[in-house]
């Protein structure tokens, strides 16, 4: 430790984070010139069964889309069928199945379309011999041909277009080879060897290091590996092929589960890996994982898994069925079935591992003598957080075996400035909101009031003398606090009983709920003005264990029509240890409950306000002077309806919501914020998604063409690229400043009037986009002096190829860099483009040097913290603007917040549009 040092620690300050010169991006690009070309086997779908396919379909009333439901056949495709490489979605451009070889068999092929036309695609056409039309349309038609898996062309705006061979294929290609060449992954043990990852969508192939390890930690019990994922992507206006290489950890269940939640209104689902250790039909196959989906019902000892009806549909007449073991043979001992210390009898038997979701729980037994056996639950011991030293192991790894396929790594880029965020101030100051909390638990309240006056900066004023229960706080805001019994009023739901058919089931719900809402309503009658309702409910594994349903999307539903928003709180009654080990467990301060209880009721407090419209004032981007006005439009998901909404926030502290005109409301005015939770629960605004010209028309006047205001619209890609509604937003077509309207086809010049930033003057348009998969990761990095070289070029580029042809000099845990760790703010990819990365949160403190590549097998216990890059987009600017400017005031509106000091995923108002989906069901 120097004096600096020595200093920092007696001062107590914390060491400031290194200053970064470079940025690495753990990716590779395809080397100029490089080729892969690799022999295939296509098929076309069958020609005289697809225009029957769409006509079937054009008369489905259930429809969503004019499109087939082309992903369901893709999923049933890759879980019986292995030998298919990849499945193309749209059925009659060119090839639909790629393999490396004909497969041996198209019985699984048949099935998969038998069970999709008929539950998918026509399931209204009872009359209609599909099994019969199948068999006719087959066997395919197998053509051989060789793919060069490296060829890409490149669009107008300088993206590359790589053919959709190459989007599904080549990350698929490079794992098997991986596995073929038995190369070894970093952290893969000495007995240890690569195994092939099922098929997903969106090309992305996975390396599995085989067996996965046991790992015990405080009385839970598991199983976990290391996966490193493969996948193809593009960035806008790049002309490189770019491959994306990103460790992850899969976990699987090694105890037999104890709850499993449900995601979504359907019921609970698991997945099955199959481990095929000779593959799927030959014994020359290499290793591979095998996906296969079960339904779960029941909870604890009373759980029961079966096959989903798509594998349960098809299995007895699969070929290779006996791959398939009995679902709930693997829940019941996961260990045997996962082949830890079988017997020699059995280790021919196929070996089924239960991949592990956020959510799940599992069962220890404790046997004592003269005792019924007693049972805990657990999570599962390991965690799934990668270290920055993790991504930069593995990209070092890479780099010698890709080079040989023709990649090389990309180029470090250059640290670009950053901009502090803003200070940040109220819209509305002083202003008075009314809370409720309904409790019954007394801790409940000794945490929210402890939360308000140590955490939040209020003062308690008092009970009124006049209306005990009632307490006044001030602070940032004037809070009056009222506090009610609810009783039984939020406790959970019957369900209904078991083996009623579907419609009786859902009519019983909705009797249930009708008459505990308007028991509700006798109870709390509908405010005369907006109230903060915070409500304490159990957690929903308890809701689970006791057969009930979980109140919290009734109560959603249900208290804005009362004038209530609301906020739901877990019940305060663990008593704290001092002497426990994590901190969150120790008393607060000098009373009686936890500090982590304490925490999550300033959350809660803080959340609760932001839907009353506690929201921070807008700031102005650099060079803006007066009004500035920011918006967006968001659509909400809901069935076989889309709700679209345009929020919008101004300089003078104004924040208003418009839902889209819909048929039961023809007109819908601008309306504040917090009124929009009781007209979205009141279903306003929904339309049907196959109205895209009247969404097209909303979109285009929440970009307010006319107006003269200096505004931006931040577009969220994920709900806005699609190719029906706004397909200029889209990589290959998206032209900057030059602007082309929702519902215009970029497939065809642009005839219509000129729609450049001379024309729209005061309009910007940033396009978001957080979809991980997409966007690479970046971390900070120093890199060693290079030797001295005849030429004077000093470039990052240049440095990269120095580095690369000399021998590298390494630190003390192998990486080539003098200093490295993670990187937050703003990195210029280009012209146009941008990463964002938000800082690591305070919850975060694993040292950087902890690794679960190496190092002790218990640092797969340690919570590391996996920084996901955003991509900004500077699509549309005026002339005096700077697109690094844009750029970091878009990222620090991830920071513009009252209700948290955690940067969020999205920037300010599409935070509070997705939020607002809590109201939806």
């Amino acid at each position: 430790m120097n004096e600096a040092d020595t200093t920092e620690a007696d001062s107590g300050k914390r060491k400031p984070p290194p200053r970064y010169n470079h940025i690495i991006t753990p990716g590779f690009e395809a080397r100029c010139g490089a080729t892969l070309p690799i022999p295939v086997h296509t098929a076309t779908f069958p020609p005289s069964l697809l225009p029957r396919l769409e006509r079937a379909w054009s008369s489905n009333p259930k429809a969503r889309s004019k499109y087939l439901p082309t992903y369901a056949l893709r999923e049933l495709i890759e879980q019986v069928e292995p030998a298919v490489l990849a499945v193309e979605g749209r059925l009659g451009e060119g090839p639909w199945l790629h393999a490396m070889q004909r497969p041996q068999h198209e019985l699984p092929i048949q099935l998969a379309l038998e069970f999709w036309i008929t539950t998918h695609v026509a399931p209204h056409q009872n009359d209609v011999d599909w099994s019969t039309l199948i068999k006719r349309s087959l066997p395919l038609e197998w053509t051989p041909s060789e793919v060069d898996l490296l060829a890409h062309g490149r669009a107008a705006n300088g993206t590359a277009t790589p053919h959709s061979s190459t989007f599904s294929m080549l990350a698929t290609y490079i794992a098997g080879r991986w596995v073929d060449d038995n190369l070894a992954m970093p952290g893969q043990s000495v007995k240890g060897f690569s195994a092939l990852g099922p098929l997903t969508d969106r090309g992305e192939r996975s390396i599995f290091s085989w067996p996965p390890r046991e790992l015990n930690d405080e009385g839970a019990y598991g199983l976990w590996t290391h996966r490193t994922a493969l996948r193809v992507v593009s960035m806008p206006h790049d002309g490189r092929l770019i491959l994306r290489a990103v460790p992850h950890i899969a976990r699987f269940g090694g105890a037999q589960p104890a709850y499993i939640p449900r995601r979504g209104d359907g019921p609970a689902t698991a997945t099955i890996l199959l481990y095929l250790p000779k593959g799927a039909l030959r014994d020359i196959e290499r290793p591979m994982l095998l996906r296969a989906p079960v339904s779960v019902t029941g909870k604890k000892q009373d759980m029961r898994w079966q096959w989903q009806p798509s594998i349960a549909r098809i299995l007895p007449s699969l070929p290779s069925s006996n791959r398939y073991p009995n679902p709930d043979d693997v829940r019941t001992d996961p260990r045997h079935a996962a082949g830890i210390q079988r017997s020699a009898d059995t280790t021919k038997d196929p070996a089924a591992l239960l991949l592990h979701a956020p959510g799940y729980t599992y069962l220890t037994r404790t046997d004592l003598e003269g005792e019924p056996p007693a049972f805990k639950t657990h999570g599962h011991p390991a965690e799934s957080g990668l270290q920055p030293i993790d991504h930069l192991t593995l990209f070092e790894h890479l780099k010698e075996p890709l080079a040989k396929l023709g990649f090389d790594p990309l180029p470090a880029l250059e640290r670009a400035p950053q901009r502090r965020a803003p200070r940040l101030v109220p819209a509305r100051e002083g202003a008075l909101y009314h809370l409720e909390l309904w409790h019954c638990a007394p801790k409940t309240y000794q945490a929210v009031h402890l939360a308000l006056t140590r955490l939040l900066g209020y003062q308690h004023l008092g009970e009124r003398d006049s209306d005990p229960g009632i307490h006044e706080y001030a602070g940032p805001t004037k809070i009056t606090l009222v506090l009610r019994n609810p009783g039984a009023l939020v406790s959970g739901l019957p369900k209904p009983p078991p083996g009623e058919e579907p419609e009786a089931r859902t009519a019983h719900r909705r009797q249930v709920r009708g008459q505990r809402a308007e028991a509700l309503r006798k109870e709390f009658p509908e405010a005369d003005r907006l109230i903060g309702c915070l409500v304490e409910i159990d957690k929903p594994v308890n809701f689970a264990m006791a057969g009930e349903d979980d109140p919290y999307r009734f109560l959603k539903d249900t208290l804005p029509q009362l004038n209530r928003h609301v906020q739901c709180l877990h019940p305060v009654t663990a008593d704290p240890k001092p002497d426990a080990k994590s901190a969150g467990l120790k008393p607060f301060e000098d009373s009686d409950v936890r500090c982590e209880d304490v925490q999550r009721a300033a959350s809660s407090v803080k959340d609760l306000l932001r839907s009353l419209a506690h929201l921070p004032r807008l700031p102005a981007p650099i060079g803006v002077k007066g009004r500035f006005e920011l918006a967006t439009v968001h659509i909400a998901q809901a069935g076989p309806w889309i709700i679209p909404y345009v929020l919008r926030m101004d300089t003078d502290g104004n924040t208003t919501a418009q839902l889209m005109p819909s048929p039961g409301h023809p007109h819908e005015a601008p309306i504040p914020i917090e009124h929009l939770p009781r007209a979205l629960t009141a279903g306003r605004g929904r339309v049907r998604r196959r109205d895209k010209a009247q969404l097209n028309d909303f979109i285009t006047q929440a970009l307010a063409l006319d107006s003269h205001t200096e505004r931006l619209f931040l577009a969220r890609a994920q709900t806005l690229r699609n190719r029906e509604v706004w397909p200029w937003l889209q990589n290959p077509h998206i032209t900057p400043d030059e602007l082309r309207l929702p519902g215009e086809d970029c497939a065809h010049p642009h005839h219509g009037e000129d729609r450049e930033p001379k024309h729209l003057p005061g309009l910007r348009i940033v396009r978001i986009n957080e979809e991980p998969y997409e966007i690479p990761l970046a971390f900070g990095a120093n890199l060693f002096d290079a030797p001295d070289e005849s030429d004077d070029d000093t470039s990052p580029d240049a440095a990269s190829k120095s580095q690369a042809s000399t021998e590298p000099t390494t630190n003390s845990v192998g990486l080539p860099y003098e200093e490295w760790g993670r990187f937050s703010g703003v990195v210029e990819w280009n012209d146009h483009a941008y990463l964002a990365i938000n800082p690591r949160p305070d919850t975060h403190r694993l040292p950087k040097e902890v690794s679960k590549y190496s190092g002790d097998e218990q640092n797969a216990t340690r919570h590391g913290a996996n920084p996901a890059s955003l991509e900004i987009h500077v699509s549309f600017k005026q002339p005096r603007d700077r697109g690094p400017d844009l750029a970091a005031y878009v990222n620090n509106l991830r920071r513009c917040h009252l209700h948290t000091d955690t940067a969020t995923r999205m920037p300010l108002l599409l935070h509070l549009a997705k939020l607002m989906e809590e109201y939806i069901s």
